[in-house]
């Protein structure tokens, strides 16, 4: 009679099998597809990026004086902050789509840190111009003169904390990376 020794089906003696990085699972369902829970990190930092280059021609501000003609004065919001807003827009969307074809950590901070800037434009340079109250020569005389906010501060504040929104959003749904995986096993050997 010829017995063979019995060989085992699984190898043992090696450490799980980490991926590599081609099988980890996708935020968006499955690499640059139009599913799952990525989707909405795209379109709100897409729908950010939108409202940031609309507000950038659309009026900012309103002056009226107490002149007897009542003055008006408007200031468009890109003229206001030498067009800032678009570079941040132009980079948000490559951004997002870069975040859709490999969502990573790194590239939602950079769109978080996009959206603050847009924010900080939106807060700190406009709003105080936008609500301003003053005097003005006009005509040879002194009026008063109050401005009052138009819609290029509503979009660009809105396409600012949209765009944050998404990015926390990107923060959370990307998934561990290798190293973190490797190190949580290593944790775990060392701890047993």
């Amino acid at each position: 009679m010829n017995v063979s020794e019995p060989e085992a089906e699984a190898e043992y003696s090696r450490a799980p099998a980490v991926p590599d990085g081609h099988d980890r699972p996708v935020a968006g369902g499955t690499r640059g597809g139009w599913t799952g829970v990525g989707l909405p990190v795209l379109a709100g930092t897409l729908v950010a990026a939108v409202l940031l280059v609309v507000a950038e021609f659309a009026p900012l501000f309103e002056v009226r004086t107490s002149a007897r003609n009542g003055v008006v004065t408007t200031v468009g919001s890109g003229s206001h902050h030498a067009y800032a807003l678009l570079p941040i827009a132009l980079l948000a969307a490559g951004l997002a789509w870069a975040w859709w074809r490999s969502p990573t950590r790194l590239i939602a901070l950079a769109m978080a840190v996009l959206g603050v800037a847009a924010l900080v434009i939106a807060l700190g340079r406009d709003l105080p111009d936008a609500q301003s109250n003053g005097i003005e020569h006009s005509g040879g005389t002194y009026v008063t003169a109050a401005a009052s906010p138009r819609a290029g501060l509503y979009l660009e504040t809105a396409g600012a904390v949209v765009l944050l929104i998404a990015s926390v959003g990107g923060l959370l749904l990307v998934p561990e990376t290798n190293g973190q995986v490797q190190t949580k096993l290593s944790r775990r050997r060392s701890a047993s």
